[in-house]
């Protein structure tokens, strides 16, 4: 049966949408390098500055292009690689990423910090490959996730610093809203990837392993770096279509930018890098019929828009 593509709605954010500080696919990289070496400009460092510590980049798995970064302990080879950025006391920041918890790992840690990576006030706990706690570490509380199939999942968690919370959002469905102490007591400026399985029930920290990709730190209210692109029309051809299409990005001025498709819940179903020389993105989908989200972005800017697959 043909799939017919309908172009319902394309615009630009206004300026005051949101603004991609820092970024990572891991896609410019050569599989088994060590990111806190290859991605050093982009805010990657090492947890104690042990080589054998960072994380790796895998092609392994991945959800757009080739590579994604392996967080893994193995028993010899012990991952624990931070991703920093200036520390931010107010506004709303949003870290997203997609994670994969591979079938019968022991899980793996996040942890959100200042960006000397000495206070924690939140982290994110992968208990085995089904579990998933998110946690408030001032107040001991803590929202959880429950029979995660295998496969790749989107996190997203919003650390309002105006109003003193912290939201989280799995697979685009919102799970709650605690309270944080960044803004009050400490800047937000880190991520930490560690592959031990923390439980902060036990204790207990058995080998672990799980994969990353597309890593995004939103500012929800800047207003800098976002253009008005209403002088530039991107179309989509044709349409109809029977699930190959075509989107003209003649005139657009973009720099490692990435086109996504999302289904009404938020899952990324489709994603692949856009060249910054690109005039015309060839795209293969095979989606079932129904509402998508098709986004362009790179960091200074981004189109969003609703199509329908039938």
């Amino acid at each position: 049966m043909y799939k017919v593509l309908v172009v319902l709605l394309m615009t630009p954010w206004m300026a005051s949408a949101q603004f991609s500080v820092l970024s990572e696919s891991f896609d410019d990289y050569t599989i088994g390098d060590l990111v806190s070496t290859v991605g050093a400009a982009n805010g990657w460092g090492l947890w104690t500055g042990l080589d054998t510590e960072s994380c790796l980049v895998s092609g392994d798995e991945f959800v757009s292009e080739l590579n994604s970064g392996y967080v893994v302990d193995d028993g010899s080879t012990s991952s624990r690689a931070t991703w920093t950025w200036s520390e931010y006391l107010e506004g709303q920041y949003t870290f997203s990423a997609n994670i994969l918890v591979p079938e019968g790992s022991a899980g793996g840690f996040i942890g959100f910090h200042d960006s000397l990576g000495q206070e924690m006030p939140h982290s994110i706990s992968l208990l085995g490959d089904s579990t998933m706690l998110f946690l408030d570490w001032e107040a001991f509380s803590y929202l959880e996730v429950n029979n995660i199939t295998p496969g790749w999942h989107e996190i997203m968690v919003t650390f309002d610093m105006d109003n003193v919370t912290s939201e989280f959002v799995f697979d685009g469905a919102p799970v709650g809203v605690m309270a944080t102490s960044f803004g009050v007591t400490y800047g937000f400026g880190g991520v930490e990837f560690g592959a031990y399985a923390y439980n902060p029930f036990t204790g207990q920290q058995p080998p672990g392993a799980f994969y990353i990709d597309d890593l995004n730190l939103v500012d929800e209210l800047s207003t800098i770096g976002l253009e008005n692109l209403n002088s530039s029309v991107l179309t989509v051809v044709p349409n109809p279509s029977n699930g190959s299409f075509s989107v003209d990005l003649s005139g657009v001025m973009l720099s490692k930018a990435k086109l996504t498709l999302m289904d009404m819940t938020g899952t990324i179903v489709f994603s692949e890098s856009i060249a910054s020389d690109a005039s015309i993105q060839n795209i293969e989908s095979r989606l079932g019929t129904g509402m998508y989200i098709l986004k362009i972005a790179d960091s200074q800017q981004e189109w969003i828009e609703k199509i329908i697959i039938k």
